[in-house]
């Protein structure tokens, strides 16, 4: 079985320790779904801990969990900075071992990172493990459809044409040392067989206009249908599924972007 291919390393998780700490409705939805299903929580996926940091200081019991330890190392030093001392675990979803059980489990914007169905399915079935009787796993899932340039590249004269090129230029993120971040991004494939696309990313550091180190990261993306996600959180043992769209209380339809999933053990 792969491992999950992700792209969180080395420069580019500098570059979300520069990233300001912004958040969207995402904070607010997530925020609420903790306090009405319970504590202690957990952030599968928390990265730089951009939620969980916003989570505890509003003084929730939550937990942080994620596959790379240079973002992991990221949300450490953020916490030390702001004096919070948050429980991290790295470690693949789908190899998740903790030693505490959840009221509510959240993944925000990681399920489907990897490129690996089976991991997915593997990491639903360790969170319903790790969740405590009548306990809540909630996700979001951005959907390719309402993404021109992502569903397009599913047909064969797009498909021809990857590798992509990189871009010619970037926007430039200053650091604080006086060093500047240039990420450019690109699409080696897209499999419409395996519902998998490959993405390259690509981080140079630059000081005072001399290209200092370069890394190039590759990162696979699973696509995934509204039922065929439904069907694997029932394999995996979860019940009383429901839908929304976009961090809303509707119902989620074609014309929202982001599903949100919310389920049951």
């Amino acid at each position: 079985m792969q491992r999950p291919q992700i792209w969180h390393y080395g420069l580019v998780a500098q570059s979300w320790a520069n990233a300001g700490t912004e958040v969207g409705p995402e904070a607010a939805y997530y925020r609420k779904l903790i306090e009405t299903s319970g504590q202690p929580a957990l952030d599968l996926g928390c990265g730089s801990g951009r939620l969980l940091l916003l989570f505890l200081r509003a003084g929730l019991d939550v937990d942080g969990c994620d596959y790379s330890e240079d973002m992991l190392a990221v949300c450490q030093e953020r916490a030390a900075k702001q004096g919070l001392s948050p429980r991290l675990y790295a470690q693949a979803m789908h190899e998740l071992d903790l030693p505490r059980r959840y009221r509510t489990i959240f993944a925000c914007g990681v399920i489907g990172l990897g490129g690996e169905h089976r991991l997915t399915m593997q990491a639903m079935q360790r969170c319903h493990e790790h969740l405590r009787p009548g306990g809540t796993f909630a996700f979001n899932y951005a959907v390719r459809w309402n993404d021109p340039p992502a569903w397009l590249a599913r047909l064969s004269e797009y498909r021809r044409a990857e590798p992509e090129g990189w871009p010619a230029s970037s926007e430039r993120q200053r650091l604080a040392d006086g060093t500047e971040l240039e990420l450019a991004a690109r699409t080696l494939e897209t499999d419409p067989l395996e519902n998998v696309a490959t993405r390259q990313m690509r981080v140079r550091l630059w000081h005072e206009g001399d290209l200092i180190k370069e890394e190039v990261h590759t990162q696979r993306l699973d696509d995934y249908t509204k039922n065929e996600l439904v069907l694997m959180l029932e394999r995996a043992g979860f019940s009383d599924i429901q839908i929304f769209g976009d961090f809303s209380d509707e119902p989620a339809t074609a014309d929202h972007k982001e599903l949100i999933f919310i389920c049951r053990k």
